[in-house]
């Protein structure tokens, strides 16, 4: 990835994007706040990170870790909502909030793509967030003046994926890994999205037919961590290994 990682004791704050602000629905009536994050959701985002699964994890940083320390969970949510965008989705709990899922993205240098990356809690996975998560990241780079939004996903991620299919992303070999398949997507334009059964079979199927064939060979490689490079992803590894 092009743009580096901004330290958090030199970025500078913009206006806070209070028109991206929603309310989504969620299972059993319950409604949860989608927003753009906060300088002081640093510890939420501590704890959303420590209480996601092992794989969860993997499949968010391409790699090992425990959690996040408090530099890099600075670096999250101390952002500039210009050349870094990042969303929380949140439940009330008690007197505070509960972050259940994030996303964020990095502008390149050009301005022209962002790179972003995406997680949910195990918990409150298959319920649409993923989807609205994705929407509002295009939303917002599309309003800051990008045309596409890129990721890296693992070729085991088959549920990460499906949701790339689902949302209208192009699915394609990662040109310097085989661990790693690359997914983008136009901002600027409606996408054209793919309708695929929820059942595990027939998304299994549908993605079986949908991605190469060098896909199916490698999904069933055990997950180990990827070679060091320039993603936004890696970068966060990388400071907390």
């Amino acid at each position: 990835m092009q743009a580096t990682l901004r330290e958090a004791t030199t970025y500078s704050i913009h206006a806070y994007p209070a028109h991206l602000i929603n309310s989504i629905s969620l299972r059993h009536g319950r409604r949860a706040t989608l927003r753009p994050v906060l300088p002081q959701d640093a510890p939420l985002e501590q704890k959303f990170v420590a209480t996601l699964s092992q794989g969860a994890r993997f499949n968010r940083f391409h790699g090992n870790l425990c959690g996040l320390s408090e530099k890099v969970a600075a670096q999250i949510t101390c952002i500039d909502y210009v050349h870094q965008m990042g969303f929380v989705v949140t439940l009330p709990e008690g007197d505070e909030e509960v972050v259940i899922a994030d996303a964020c993205y990095v502008l390149s240098d050009d301005g022209d793509t962002a790179e972003f990356a995406i997680a949910v809690s195990d918990t409150w996975q298959r319920q649409g967030l993923g989807s609205q998560l994705i929407d509002a990241l295009c939303d917002a780079a599309r309003r800051g003046g990008a045309r596409w939004l890129y990721g890296e996903v693992l070729a085991s991620n088959t549920s990460m994926l499906g949701l790339m299919i689902r949302c209208g992303f192009t699915v394609r070999p990662h040109p310097g890994d085989e661990r790693l398949v690359r997914v983008e997507r136009s901002v600027t334009g409606p996408a054209k999205t793919r309708r695929t059964a929820r059942r595990p079979n027939r998304l299994l199927a549908a993605l079986n037919h949908a991605l190469p064939r060098w896909l199916q060979r490698v999904q069933g490689i055990t997950a180990s961590p990827t070679p060091s490079g320039r993603s936004y992803e890696r970068q966060l590894l990388g400071r907390v290994m």
